[in-house]
């Protein structure tokens, strides 16, 4: 983990953190049914998860282990991608936890700077898991 920082959230192998404000979020998805066998009583089952991540004010992150970094331009690039362009592979880690990977899309993207300079500029960061997330090397 980076210090100072609780999240690390990987992007298609390049690393970010997130400053300000970040949340996951887990929803399950479920079923309900009711069934002579249940005597008319509804019975529910999770069936699927929808899984959101939102980081506010990014900042990049270099490590000896990870010369790669992603900048404002490379998160525009990848929000405005379509189709199976537009999925891409994450990993969410917190502090003293486990990571875990799926993959992704941007469903938001947000920039909000000052007329003092970009180093007053705030990225924030939507994405929408599509598939499986689950916990790395398990």
């Amino acid at each position: 983990m980076v210090l100072g920082y609780n999240i690390k959230l990987t992007i298609g192998g390049k690393t970010l953190a997130g400053r300000t404000q970040d949340s996951l979020n887990i929803a399950a998805i479920t079923k309900e049914s009711i069934t002579k066998d249940d005597n008319g009583k509804k019975q529910v089952a999770v069936v699927g998860h929808d899984v959101t991540f939102s980081v506010s004010a990014l900042m990049e992150i270099l490590s000896a282990t990870e010369s790669t970094k992603m900048d404002r331009d490379d998160i525009i690039e990848l929000a405005l991608k379509t189709g199976d362009d537009a999925v891409v592979a994450i990993e969410y880690a917190v502090t003293g936890g486990d990571t875990y990977k799926g993959n992704a899309v941007i469903t938001g993207y947000t920039e909000d700077s000052s007329a003092s300079a970009d180093s007053d500029t705030t990225v924030s960061l939507n994405l929408q898991v599509t598939g499986d997330f689950t916990k790395k090397n398990a």
